[in-house]
Order: C-alpha cells, then sequence, then structure tokens
C-alpha cells in the first residue's frame, strides 16, 4: 500500500561526506538548505541521485534520515547490488549533488507505550538505530536484526539486540521466523517492522491474524523488493488495477490494518501481488 506524501517543494544538496560504515553501507552526508525535519524517528526521504550515464533519477528512492542538525543530514545506505541508489554510494564522492522531494514517516507508537520490539533487515538497520537512540525514557527497547555478516553490525544504542546473519537475504529474509521467535512483553507496547516486501506482509500477518494485535499496537513497512524492477514494470502495465484496489480497500476499511487486508486481498486474485 502506498502513503500520503506531504507536499514539499523540491530541493537540492551536495555531499559532504562520503564513508563507508561496513562491507554493505556507506554513510553520505548532505548539506544544504531543507525544510524542518518532521521531528520523528524514522523521518524518510526521496533522493534523487546521479546516474551512472548521466543526469539524474527522476523517480528516487525513499530513504531513512539517519540523523539531522540543521541542514545537515545523514543517510545510511545499504550498497546492495542491483539497485540505482546504492549503485550511485557506491561511487558518491563529495561535491555530487542530489535532489530531495517526498518526506514521509511510518512510526506511529503510541504514546502510553512502555516498550517497543524492532525487527528488522540491514535496510532497516538505519531506522532501528535512530528509533532506539531517540526512545523517550522508561520506553524499553529489544531489536533483531538480520545482517548479511557479523562485519555489517553497527552498534544500536539503548537497545537489547540479537543480530542474525544471512549472507542472502535477497534468496529468503529470515524476518518472519525471527518474529515468531520473539515473546513480546507484556502491557502496552509497540512492533516494528522494516524490510524485505514480502517478508513483511508475513509478518504483518502474522502480528494481525494469528497474535490478533490490535491496529495501532504494531506498524509493518516494506522498504525495498527483492524484484524492484519487475515489480515496477508491473505495476506500470496495471496501474488501474492497482488503483482501484487501493480505492476499495480505503472506502471498505474499518481502519488501516484492515484496508490493508482488503488490498492484499484484491490484488492476489488479480495476480499482482
Amino acid at each position: 500500500m502506498t502513503r500520503d506524501e506531504p507536499d514539499i517543494q523540491p530541493y537540492e544538496v551536495e555531499v559532504v561526506g562520503v564513508r563507508p560504515l561496513t562491507p554493505s553501507i556507506v554513510r553520505i552526508e548532505v548539506q544544504g538548505a531543507a525544510p524542518e525535519p518532521l521531528g520523528v524517528p524514522d523521518e524518510g526521504c526521496v533522493l534523487h541521485v546521479p546516474l551512472a550515464g548521466g543526469g539524474r533519477d527522476t523517480d528516487g528512492r525513499w530513504y531513512t534520515v539517519r540523523a539531522c542538525n540543521g541542514s545537515r543530514h545523514t543517510f545510511d545506505i545499504v550498497t546492495h547490488e542491483g539497485g540505482i541508489g546504492a549503485s550511485w554510494a557506491r561511487r558518491a564522492t563529495v561535491g555530487d549533488r542530489i535532489g530531495i522531494s517526498g518526506r514521509q514517516s511510518w512510526f506511529k507508537r503510541p504514546a502510553d507505550a512502555r516498550w517497543q520490539v524492532l525487527i528488522g533487515d540491514i535496510a532497516g538497520l538505519p531506522a532501528i538505530s535512530r528509533i532506539a537512540e531517540e526512545a523517550p525514557a522508561g520506553v524499553a527497547t529489544t531489536a533483531v536484526v538480520e545482517v548479511p555478516t557479523a562485519a555489517d553490525r553497527l552498534p544500536i544504542e539503548r537497545a537489547a539486540t540479537t543480530w542474525v546473519h544471512n549472507p542472502d537475504p535477497a534468496a529468503g529474509s529470515r524476518l518472519e521466523e525471527l518474529a515468531r521467535g520473539i515473546d513480546l512483553p507484556v502491557g502496552s507496547g509497540y512492533v516494528y517492522v522494516a524490510g524485505e516486501a514480502a517478508a513483511t506482509r508475513g509478518v504483518r500477518k502474522y502480528l494481525r491474524h494469528e497474535l490478533g494485535m490490535a491496529a495501532g499496537t504494531y506498524g509493518v513497512v516494506g522498504y525495498w523488493r527483492v524484484d524492484a524492477e519487475r515489480w515496477r514494470r508491473r505495476y506500470e502495465s496495471s496501474v488501474e488495477v492497482y488503483e482501484k484496489a487501493w480505492e476499495h480497500a480505503e472506502q471498505a476499511g474499518r481502519d488501516e490494518e484492515e484496508s490493508a487486508d482488503i488490498y492484499e486481498a484484491d490484488l492476489a486474485k488479480a495476480g499482482l501481488l
């Protein structure tokens, strides 16, 4: 499902720092006039990066703002094979100019939550790290993160963290298995899941339909797709079907989670899930 994106005036920033953090992650720092931060820990931006053959990616790709300090923004980008943003991150240099358009957040922890469980793969690691660091006092954090190798671990402050190694998450993410292995704390809390789209879809079904968690006590976001380019072509060839399914889900669902159930069911019937 898609989310509404806040309207912002597209703007341009300059790369002022490039530093490999792990074998799979490059930290990119940019500087430039920017709108006020959203004030949430999983804030994302659409980056329009330089293409290898010249020009700039017009579609853009979502990335988490790992840190924000005035006009300076930090992005930790996973350098997996095949992605436009990842390919640029591997060759990025100080002085590169990139565009930024949409800004959004998906993290909606209830105000009375006393704990949070954060589950994700390496693409979700920047958001998980920032969410843990910025948690209010009194909110206990548990994190379970799937990374390719031990060398891709990055310290997560203020979180009891379990690391799981999966050398090829594109061949099969373990996020659903990991979610099923967690004993959730009692009392008011929040589960947040970020990773490959198909894998997170399985986790959402588990949380909602097997554990019976209420809407608003969890959030599940597909950050990337194994078959991104194939999915994009399929979407472009069937955009009317996707739009009608979305419209039906919004009208028929009593809340966002029920709408997600309806949307996925309609796409499955159409062979487009």
